[in-house]
């Protein structure tokens, strides 16, 4: 399990509807303490086939003072193939079949989920 830090900053979220229970789109606190946890569901798109079951997890603030290398150690530890590095692919793009973790140890980044009209979610600088 990775190392629980404290949380720094918070995201201001916006609702976008709900459906079955849950809103669509937005990004829920589940938590605070001791890092923040943010939840989206995402429904098929016809484009984008999210799965509308299994929400994207959003930890942020949970990485603070450590280096690159050991958050590849980490996420390796952790069961995910060896990561590749420096940024997100600049267009919309799914895996059918893999899950996929993010980590960003340094600088900052924005990251849209669920294709063109989907959440978009930044961590704190």
């Amino acid at each position: 399990m990775l190392p629980a830090m404290p949380a720094a900053g918070r995201t201001a979220l916006v609702a976008r509807g709900e459906s079955a229970g849950h809103a669509r789109g937005v990004l829920e606190v589940l938590r605070t303490e001791p890092f923040d946890v943010l939840r989206c569901y995402l429904d098929d798109d016809g484009t984008f086939p999210n799965n509308s079951d299994y929400p994207v997890l959003f930890c942020r603030a949970v990485w603070h003072s450590r280096s690159r290398q050991e958050g590849e150690a980490a996420m390796i530890a952790n069961g995910w193939t060896r990561p590749w590095a420096w940024g997100v692919f600049p267009f919309h793009h799914y895996h059918s079949n893999a899950w996929e973790a993010l980590l960003c140890v340094a600088g900052d980044a924005e990251v849209q989920l669920g294709g063109p009209a989907g959440a978009v979610v930044a961590p704190p600088r």
